[in-house]
């Protein structure tokens, strides 16, 4: 590409093009071909040509030729369709088809009421609305400013213009409208996540697995659920839900979710889709884990619970009173419970699982024996060693010496 148009050498855009896409979320192009540039964002996101005539191709095509170096042009359709022109040297680049915001659906009906719009229509659109990703009009100028200056240079002055679309009223004859996906697709996308969670509910990550591979084989829309960090979060939260469904205690369910929720933001912003898959398999395994380990417990319900806010909090002191406050019963009922279904105090039960925890790290650590007793809850390292031989019957640096 020659910057016929700026000084100094010319840079190609397409690594920032594909980075931009990437943060985004929405589809960026860059082309010397207006009119099939023009061409192909017609047919991406227009509902009803009459109704959009601005996302016409020669429309399009002319606001592209007309486009004025370093200006910036938002076009904003009546249907609430955003598009992001400018000229890039000799090219044109486009960002978009995007929207700016969630749509209603009252705000829908109103919208398409004073379009003269059928009402038989409204569902029709609120899925045509769906396929586009929602981005910040911000974020799409910050963008393409960055553009501009990384194939023109950052000393290139930017201006920003707005374009709001008009549109004739008119009733829209029925016709084929694009769907957010194919409607089969649709359909195998809600029953695959309902087999996910009922596997994740019964604790079976075998099954929660190839229900993930299932859905990373449906084809997907570059719509909203392919947003940045967007798809990462929906799965967190189908996942806690069907923890909770099979049983898991709330508290055990956020200590988990809150542990992948920096992971999956990160992940979600990561173009390599299958960084974010990855992500999202090790967070199901450990809610299924969980959940598992939850269920097969032959305690009730009550002494379970008191057992994971035992487990999450291995290095802290246990105090009955202030569980029994938690789980709203009295200290002396919890305490008669809990050592009727374990043959243990909740004291004793929390040293075995500390001594227990312990063992595991100095089979499977090098860490000094100083730093593994601190870590379930024993500042004091003597202290430590005496309760761990009353468990074992050894000392922890004889246990660690043990043949394996």
């Amino acid at each position: 590409m020659t910057d016929s148009e700026g000084s100094g050498a010319s840079r190609t855009p397409d690594d920032g093009v594909a980075l931009l896409a990437a943060v985004l979320g929405c589809p960026v192009a860059v082309t010397e071909d207006p009119a099939a540039l023009a061409a192909d964002l017609a047919g991406a996101s227009a509902f009803d040509a009459a109704l959009q005539p601005s996302l016409a191709p020669a429309a399009l095509r002319q606001l592209m030729e007309d486009a004025e170096p370093g200006v910036v042009y938002e076009l904003r359709d009546p249907l609430g369709v955003m598009l992001t022109l400018f000229r890039l040297g000799p090219a044109v680049a486009a960002i978009g088809p995007y929207t700016g915001a969630s749509l209603h659906a009252d705000e829908a009906e109103s919208l398409l009421g004073r379009l003269g719009v059928p009402g038989s229509q409204l569902q029709p659109y609120r899925m045509y609305r769906a396929r586009f990703a929602l981005v910040d009009s911000e974020y799409v100028m910050r963008g393409a400013q960055a553009l501009l200056h990384a194939v023109r240079g950052s000393g290139v002055a930017v201006e920003f213009r707005r374009i709001d679309a008009a549109a004739t009223p008119r009733t829209l004859r029925p016709a084929a409208v694009p769907h957010s996906a194919s409607l089969a697709a649709i359909e195998d996308r809600y029953a695959v996540e309902r087999d996910y969670m009922a596997a994740v509910t019964r604790g079976d990550f075998r099954d929660a697995s190839a229900a993930l591979g299932r859905m990373a084989a449906i084809p997907q829309h570059p719509g909203y659920l392919n947003t940045p960090y967007l798809g990462a979060t929906i799965m967190r939260i189908l996942t806690r839900v069907a923890a909770l469904e099979g049983g898991l205690p709330p508290v055990s369910v956020d200590a988990i979710s809150q542990t992948y929720a920096q992971r999956l933001h990160s992940s979600g912003h990561n173009p390599d889709r299958a960084h974010t898959q990855r992500a999202v398999a090790a967070m199901a395994a450990d809610f299924c884990r969980a959940v598992a380990r939850h269920r097969q417990r032959p305690y009730s319900r009550l002494v379970r619970r008191v057992v994971d806010e035992i487990e999450l909090h291995l290095s802290d002191h246990v105090s009955p009173p202030e569980l029994a406050a938690r789980l709203g019963v009295s200290p002396s009922h919890l305490a008669r419970r809990f050592k009727a279904e374990t043959g243990h105090t909740i004291a004793q039960y929390a040293a075995l699982e500390r001594t227990h925890r312990a063992a595991h790290l100095l089979t499977s650590t090098d860490q000094p024996v100083r730093d593994i007793a601190a870590y379930v809850g024993y500042p004091d390292a003597n202290y430590f060693v005496k309760a761990f031989r009353a468990t074992h019957g050894m000392t922890p640096t004889q246990f660690r010496a043990l043949p394996s």
